[in-house]
């Protein structure tokens, strides 16, 4: 159990008003407590009440694996799968001094459940979120210099992804490559978007199958664990040669993505970094295509707060890090991408992780090809 974030979950209820919150499996227990068991339709989860003391409810099938991972200091109950689950969870609200209360879901607790218990037990459930998500927005030292490790990671494999790129590869192929020399130099999970040619307009495109083709644009957006602590970069790579009008769309992001890291200071007011990005994009009318937020904050998952959105109304704070992510995508066309992780370190220096260049990327080039 990491104690100092449990007793900071712990201060943060008491000034939300909430009496305990409800960590279900899923990447934030496994923040909290080291591990997370495996999550099926049982209800189960860990409760952590606003003193500061935690209890678990799982199937009794669990039972003897939580007690083992948790330790004597955390009481386990369990229900069994012939008990009205309802049932017994409403005694051991009870006896927590819970029922009635308000209790703070985290994003992987299971909405059918959850319903059922508070019509049961009078439980009026919040969302948890961003509870969770403030205790650890601000870095340590020891994860500052981990996200700096892992973004050093993928900088490398940056390079080397240039020499693998041509016409004649697959998306699968590429996307395997970043994740084999990730693992080589010690990453511990990996993730990556591969995207070529109209693909390239899909943000979040999926896909593997795709040939690269002569004159193709290529976006990468990958990443990996160092220590726990999460790296995102995207870079586009051209195949063959940049014709003109994606020289001027790739300026475009380029200029986009150093105004917003150019506001990312200290203090700075987080609606005015996206803001920045969107403004340069309008000169030729494209700010409408970036249709997601300018960043997200990252460390212990690719994306947590804090947000780089105009509906966040925060400033940035020393221990924050964050993506710096414009684009520009032209649905079924054209996509391109720029990214960074921003990090405001412990001096309140702000720092940018990613090294990898930002020029205009071009492999296997076509003698004469100008687009």
């Amino acid at each position: 159990m990491r104690t100092e974030y449990i007793e900071k979950l712990a201060a943060l209820m008491k000034e939300s008003g909430m009496d305990a919150v409800l960590i279900s499996p899923g990447e934030e227990l496994t923040f909290f407590t080291g591990f997370s068991p495996m999550m099926c339709e049982r209800f189960q989860g860990l409760f952590v009440k606003q003193d500061g003391t935690c209890f678990y409810v799982c199937n009794l099938l669990y039972g003897d694996q939580l007690r083992s991972e948790l330790g004597e200091g955390v009481p386990v109950y369990t229900w069994f799968d012939n008990d009205e689950m309802t049932e017994i969870v409403d005694g051991i609200l009870e006896q927590q001094g819970l029922k009635g209360k308000t209790i703070g879901v985290n994003s992987t607790a299971q909405a059918f459940n959850v319903l059922d218990i508070a019509e049961k037990s009078d439980i009026t459930f919040r969302n948890a979120k961003p509870l969770l998500e403030e205790v650890r927005i601000h870095k340590t030292l020891e994860e500052q210099e981990y996200l700096r490790q892992s973004a050093a990671i993928a900088d490398a494999v940056f390079l080397e992804a240039l020499d693998f790129i041509k016409p004649g590869k697959t998306e699968g192929q590429i996307m395997d490559f970043l994740f084999e020399r990730m693992q080589a130099r010690g990453a511990s999970f990996v993730e990556a978007i591969v995207a070529s040619g109209p693909n390239a307009s899909y943000p979040h495109y999926e896909g593997r199958d795709r040939v690269i083709q002569e004159k193709d644009i290529v976006l990468l957006d990958y990443g990996c664990a160092f220590h726990e602590m999460m790296s995102d970069m995207s870079r586009t790579v051209f195949v063959g040669g940049i014709s003109e009008y994606e020289k001027q769309l790739y300026d475009l992001v380029e200029r986009a993505n150093a105004a917003s890291e150019a506001l990312a200071k200290e203090g700075a007011w987080i609606p005015d970094i996206d803001k920045a990005a969107r403004e340069v994009l309008d000169e030729q009318g494209l700010a409408k295509t970036l249709v997601n937020r300018v960043g997200h904050g990252i460390g212990y998952s690719t994306h947590e707060g804090p947000y780089i959105k105009q509906s966040n109304p925060r400033r940035l704070e020393r221990g924050m890090a964050f993506s710096i992510e414009p684009g520009v995508y032209l649905s079924g066309e054209i996509g391109m991408r720029l990214e960074d992780i921003v990090m405001i370190n412990d001096k309140g220096e702000t720092e940018v992780l990613n090294k990898s260049p930002r020029e205009p990327m071009v492999v296997c080039p076509i003698e004469g090809y100008h687009g």
